[in-house]
């Protein structure tokens, strides 16, 4: 379940990003956050590179399947981004962020007390550029934990 929460959030994660981004890095997280906002699993895909690989190995086909699994699982989601940090270079780019997520499981097969209504978790993108734009090739996060 922690797996495939992160990596839905990694690609559903940029819903507040508003302006028009002048770097290729934040252009495809904007993108990204456009295609989540539609709730169009295969857009967000679309910013997957072929190689692309998260921290547990898994792949893009594997990545675009939790998408398409999470979007029907919540009937509401809502995302902050915060400490947005890009670096890029020619060849490749770096994007680390945090992300604070809340929202509604639907009432279907006991969603609502497995999935977490809400959480923050911290990114890691590595990004180069592809066929259409930059896509993310490797992805890491960490569930940050709350204080108190």
């Amino acid at each position: 379940m922690g797996r495939s929460v992160a990596v839905a959030l990694l690609v559903a994660l940029l819903l507040a990003c508003s302006r028009t981004p002048r770097d290729p890095v934040e252009a495809a997280v904007a993108g990204i956050a456009r295609a989540a906002e539609s709730r169009d699993a295969d857009a967000v895909a679309a910013f997957l590179a072929p190689g692309f690989r998260d921290t547990a190995g898994g792949d893009r086909d594997e990545a675009a399947a939790t998408v398409r699994r999470y979007f029907a699982a919540y009937e509401s989601l809502s995302l902050t981004v915060s400490n947005l940090v890009v670096e890029r270079g020619a060849a490749s780019g770096q994007a680390r962020f945090t992300v604070s997520m809340s929202g509604t499981t639907r009432a279907i097969g006991g969603l609502e007390g497995l999935l977490p209504r809400a959480s923050r978790w911290h990114f890691d993108l590595r990004l180069e550029p592809g066929d259409g734009g930059w896509k993310i090739t490797h992805a890491a996060w960490t569930r940050v934990e709350e204080e108190g």
